[in-house]
């Protein structure tokens, strides 16, 4: 499902290797699994969306978990090259991360 490769230390790139326009329950479970053998801390995953233009309630949720996973593992996952309907949805993942102490204490600088 993924095409993934080491860009340089601690960074990964993953490419979907067969173009779908409808992100579904079944490719979602596909990305988060293979997604999940390389989440680490420190690690910075991109994911590149290409091609896909729609993504059901379903998928969504399994991203959701992914991205859930790699935060609680202080790894990030960045979503590139999505289309408009896509890129909206996961642009909610990422806000809705809750901030550590550290975090808060730096915005109030």
């Amino acid at each position: 499902m993924l095409k993934i490769k080491k860009t340089r230390e601690g960074h990964y790139m993953a490419t979907l290797e067969h173009r779908t326009e409808e992100l579904d329950r079944y490719n979602s479970n596909l990305i988060k699994k293979e997604l999940s053998m390389i989440i680490k801390p420190h690690r910075e995953i991109t994911v590149d969306m290409k091609g896909v233009y729609s993504m059901n309630i379903g998928a969504y949720k399994i991203i959701q978990e992914l991205v859930n996973k790699a935060n609680a593992k202080k790894c990030k996952i960045v979503f590139i090259n999505a289309e408009p309907f896509v890129s909206t949805k996961l642009s909610f993942l990422n806000s809705r991360r809750l901030k550590t102490r550290e975090e808060l204490e730096t915005d109030m600088l």
